[in-house]
């Protein structure tokens, strides 16, 4: 047998060389493609563990999310809403904050606040808080300022350039001044029938905002939102005063506001509220009634309202009365004769209901009605 030739020998050696080199290099760039589609793929998320938060990040089950509107030019916040999402009953809630919410910050967080920047005055609108810090963690500050005069817990913020927000949300009337989803918007969501689907819309929205959240903690309610009934998504502002320059809260109010959203049960039924971005039927007598159910009986309050705008009242606003169950039905109303003679007639037992005067109505509502066990109809 022929031995192979020295410079066979080479030639063949050379190339199993070349061949070997061809093969670490390809290994190579495969490696760096997959690491920087693996980059790609999760610097998104990245993004919220790159600085230190300065509130509790909180992604229950029930979800507390400040989603803020901001300018692209210079990055000011223009508009805020606190959606509440419950996974468990499927309620998905919007109550939206005056841009104007004047803010007396605690001494506490006033101290916090000037560690990173001491400018910012603890007398300030809640809109400007943002501007005052760098970065990401800005919004958590006014998530921090809110918390002084809304103390609920909010457990994480979503900040959206202006142009997305406006695609996303529309503000109502100038009675209303609440933001509502825009049809398109929930269009978009009716579409998403199964936890995939809803995957795939968070994903896409997740590329457009800023957020304390990370992506898999975000797609961790897409299941229960693919389950919201979207045409009964509710939709209140934040209850207080505005003077016209500045939007004062209701503390008292605005907690009871969010217990009651907290505490309901399931909707089953379309919200009627002025509130919700429609404007409610103008009474002949101007008299804006609340009805709150003290009862425990589910349904009593829309049942009331439902007579009363028949009869051309204007009731803008129900929800459930936070305390013990009410035995007996109570009127407060700033024209005690007025509510007399027009409301005590819709009560099984005209008689029994009290109706009181009140000057500590919330601007807006004429007349309170909670109602007690004795108003089942």
């Amino acid at each position: 047998m022929n031995k192979p030739s020295v410079a066979k020998i080479i030639v063949i050696y050379f190339f199993k060389t070349i061949g070997i080199m061809a093969l670490l290099v390809g290994v190579g760039l495969l490696s760096y493609y997959l690491t920087m589609l693996y980059y790609k793929q999760t610097d998104r998320e990245e993004r919220a563990t790159t600085y230190q938060h300065v509130i509790d990040i909180n992604a229950g089950t029930e979800s507390s999310n400040l989603i803020l509107s901001y300018n692209e030019d210079d990055s000011k916040v223009n508009a805020m809403i606190l959606e509440l999402f419950d996974q468990d009953s499927k309620n998905l809630t919007l109550v939206t904050i005056p841009a104007n919410t004047h803010v007396e910050l605690s001494q506490a967080t006033y101290q916090e606040m000037t560690k990173v920047n001491q400018n910012i005055p603890q007398s300030v609108k809640l809109s400007d808080v943002p501007g005052y810090f760098m970065g990401d963690v800005a919004y958590e500050f006014a998530v921090m300022a809110l918390q002084d005069v809304l103390p609920v817990d909010i457990g994480y913020f979503t900040a959206i350039p202006k142009t997305k927000f406006d695609m996303y949300y529309e503000l109502g009337t100038k009675k209303d001044k609440c933001y509502s989803p825009t049809d398109a918007y929930i269009s978009s969501m009716k579409k998403c029938t199964n936890k995939n689907d809803m995957d795939d819309m968070l994903k896409d929205l997740f590329d457009e905002q800023i957020s304390d959240l990370t992506l898999s903690q975000k797609l961790g309610y897409s299941e229960a939102l693919s389950k919201v009934n979207w045409d009964l998504v509710h939709i209140y502002v934040l209850k207080g005063s505005d003077d016209g320059t500045s939007f004062t809260v209701n503390t008292k109010k605005s907690k009871k506001l969010i217990n009651d959203i907290w505490e309901s049960p399931a909707y089953t039924t379309a919200q009627y509220e002025s509130t919700a971005g429609k404007e409610a039927e103008a009474s002949s007598d101007d008299q804006n009634i609340e009805i709150l159910n003290g009862s425990a009986i589910d349904g009593l309050a829309s049942k009331y309202q439902k007579m009363m705008q028949e009869d051309h009242l204007s009731v803008v606003n129900i929800g459930n009365y936070t305390g013990m169950k009410q035995q007996t039905t109570t009127i407060y109303a700033r024209d005690v004769k007025w509510a007399k003679k027009k409301l005590r007639k819709y009560f099984p037992k005209p008689k029994a209901v009290k109706v009181e005067t009140s000057a500590d109505l919330e601007e807006g509502i004429d007349v309170e009605i909670i109602l007690g066990v004795d108003a089942d109809i």
